[in-house]
């Protein structure tokens, strides 16, 4: 949860807090394991000197030990830090046995809510991927333009992504339903 004014103004501009990168707890007590979601572009995550990729394990912040260790304060700062903070991790790629230091300094980002809009193409059609991770008011024009390509590009089936997807604003999730299913959803249940 966040406060309400965090919310509004997240909402509304698009403007996120932190390394840019969106980490999953996938066991939150010992042994636990957290990895990396997805990162955004353009952000201390994504740089190609610390890049965080899909799948990345976090092993330590700051030398603590997220695995097996006890100090749950230091590592929910090392995950959610205010901006300015600087953590360093000890990282461990996907198909990877070597691990690496990485050292991120937190911040105010821009967030792209459609990524990864993909073309594949199979023997009788052409399906169109997108994620889509937040219903917030920056990605209408984002949809608007990630459905252009798609229906330029003849697509016919769609896989759209939204694992990460938390909502937001129902005017995001009505104008996306719309331009998916066109004129004839008009009035329909969503």
């Amino acid at each position: 949860t966040i406060p309400t004014d965090e919310w509004l103004a997240e909402s509304q501009s698009g403007i996120i807090g932190g390394y840019g990168a969106r980490f999953t707890i996938i066991e939150a007590t010992p042994p636990r394991q957290v990895v990396v979601a997805y990162t955004e572009p353009n952000t201390p995550a994504s740089n190609p000197d610390t890049l965080l990729k899909r799948g990345t394990e976090i092993l330590e912040i700051d030398g603590v030990d997220i695995v097996n260790g006890n100090d749950v304060d230091a590592i929910n700062d090392g995950l959610f830090p205010e901006d300015g903070d600087t953590h360093t991790f000890l990282v461990k790629d996907v198909d990877s046995t070597q691990t690496r230091t990485v050292t991120l300094t937190a911040g105010q980002f821009v967030s792209s809510p459609v990524q990864n809009l993909t073309l594949l193409e199979t023997d009788n059609v052409t399906v169109g991927y997108m994620a889509f991770n937040d219903h917030i008011r920056p990605a209408e024009a984002q949809l608007v333009s990630a459905i252009a390509q798609l229906a330029e590009a003849n697509v016919s089936d769609l896989v759209l992504d939204l694992r990460y997807n938390g909502g937001g604003l129902l005017a995001i999730a009505s104008q996306l339903g719309y331009m998916i299913a066109g004129n004839q959803s008009a009035g329909q249940t969503f």
